[in-house]
């Protein structure tokens, strides 16, 4: 008689976890990650709807001009970032173009990863979930919060972006504030990258209290007869 050790998990949590620009939530999202979870990272979703769909780039040309695109034909996003995140109008055509396509794509990798029962939680890392409706896709949301000031540090760092430029991002969204009072749990990202740790893997573990392992039958081996 042969034994496994892989787990299957019945019906794991689906959490989404989210922020605001800078507040860290994909630094959460790969702790998560490492301990064994499945994590969709929503702005990767959005690169592939781009790059895969040739309807969707043939949209955004007409909308917002070649010069969005290389010559080799990849999204230039810092021009496309350029022209939208100064017009509130130009940034809602570009959500109604890519959302939809995005999310497709997020909803049909959570059922694969859900249903292949490799994953105590599936996790999806999207910072606007609240601004995008898909908050009921989720059994529980987690909020990362940072201070302001922080973020605006890890903005001028990360992205070379200068004060004004982090205030008029993190403008374009929802009030952290506001996403913390919402959450069914709320990680604060305002110390150690030690403490934060701490945090996540003590709310990894209150989330799978009740996600159970499906028991797995052993491999049975038959016996060759001997000549």
């Amino acid at each position: 008689m042969k034994k496994t050790n892989r787990k299957k998990y019945q019906d794991p949590k689906l959490i989404g976890i989210t922020g605001g620009i800078g507040s860290g939530q994909t630094t959460v999202a790969n702790i998560f990650k490492n301990l064994g979870c499945k994590v969709i990272n929503v702005d990767e979703k959005a690169k592939q709807a781009i790059k895969r769909d040739a309807s969707l780039r043939k949209e955004l040309r007409e909308e917002f001009g070649n010069a969005i695109f290389t010559r080799d034909g990849k999204l230039n996003r810092k021009k496309l970032a350029s022209i939208v995140f100064n017009d509130p109008d130009q940034l809602k055509k570009l959500n109604r173009m890519v959302h939809p396509r995005m999310v497709s794509s997020v909803v049909e990798e959570m059922e694969t990863a859900r249903f292949s029962g490799k994953y105590p939680l599936v996790i999806v890392d999207a910072a606007l979930i609240y601004e995008i409706h898909i908050e009921q896709l989720f059994d529980y949301i987690i909020v990362v919060y940072t201070g302001l000031n922080k973020r605006i540090s890890r903005l001028k760092e990360r992205d070379n972006m200068d004060r004004a430029e982090a205030m008029v991002r993190i403008r374009q969204q929802l009030p952290l504030e506001e996403k913390k009072d919402w959450a069914d749990f709320v990680i604060d990202n305002n110390r150690s990258v030690q403490e934060l740790e701490k945090q996540v893997k003590h709310l990894f573990n209150v989330l799978i209290r009740d996600v159970k392992p499906t028991p797995v039958r052993p491999v049975r081996t038959r016996k060759m007869p001997s000549n």
